[in-house]
């Protein structure tokens, strides 16, 4: 009736998560079809034991009920509580593992335009929760002026993550990863990668305190930058980059 190893693969969490999840929706789609109280539980040997608690008067009665009193309508029923249960669950375990990633610099592919000039994106950058599997979406307001209507499918781009948030949409969990391309600090974070892989890098803090997307950066750091790196970043983001040393 239900594939336990099939649906853990599919929702990336542990079997014996899915087996506790499967006796619950169970018992409580049941519950909600027999109108009464249900509970299922799993015997030693892997089967599946219905008990009745109450029967349609109210009272007080334990009854074994056989599998087969279950109908294709409670099953229906089921498969839609399990998945949303399961979705839930592997959702909010993706927030916790990717909450760390606001503010971090990530590569994405361009998948599609969609709605208002919102950019679909499939995140490339490996990290805590294994991007590769999740996808996030750069809105209009969001990208540089005069990129805007020129991205590609299969543009490989660095966005700062801006959010990420739990959410339901179409009555399913899913999570938003929010990304952006026109901000200071995506300027800052691509300058310090470029920076914290040279010996000389170690101790450089730099900041972004102006930038208009697409066209000019002023840079202020405590160190000098060299200036391949600022020679990469400029021709990423196609814009001039002036660094500045604090005094």
């Amino acid at each position: 009736m239900f594939d336990v190893r099939e649906l853990a693969d599919i929702y990336g969490v542990p079997e014996e998560t899915v087996k506790v999840e499967l006796l619950e929706s169970l018992s409580n789609s049941l519950a909600a079809v027999f109108g009464t109280e249900i509970e299922v539980l799993s015997s030693e040997a892997g089967n599946l034991e219905i008990y009745s608690y109450r029967d349609l008067s109210g009272d007080l009665q334990v009854r074994s009920l056989p599998v087969s009193s279950i109908g294709r309508h409670a099953i229906k029923r089921i498969r839609r509580d399990l998945s949303l249960s399961l979705a839930k669950i592997r959702v909010l375990r993706d927030y916790d593992l990717c909450s760390d990633l606001v503010g971090c610099v990530v590569e994405g592919m361009v998948m599609k335009a969609v709605n208002h000039g919102s950019l679909s994106i499939q995140l490339l950058a490996n990290g805590p929760c294994n991007p590769k599997n999740l996808a996030g979406s750069c809105p209009y307001r969001f990208q540089i002026p005069k990129e805007r209507g020129a991205y590609r499918p299969g543009d490989v781009l660095s966005f700062q993550v801006q959010k990420v948030s739990p959410i339901m949409e179409n009555g399913m969990p899913r999570l938003e990863i929010t990304l952006g391309r026109n901000g200071r600090g995506l300027v800052e974070s691509l300058i310090m990668k470029q920076v914290r892989g040279l010996s000389s890098g170690r101790d450089v803090k730099v900041r972004c305190v102006k930038r208009i997307a697409g066209a000019y950066s002023k840079v202020v750091s405590t160190e000098p930058i060299p200036l391949h790196v600022i020679k990469s970043v400029s021709d990423e983001l196609k814009e001039y980059i002036r660094v500045v040393r604090k005094a």
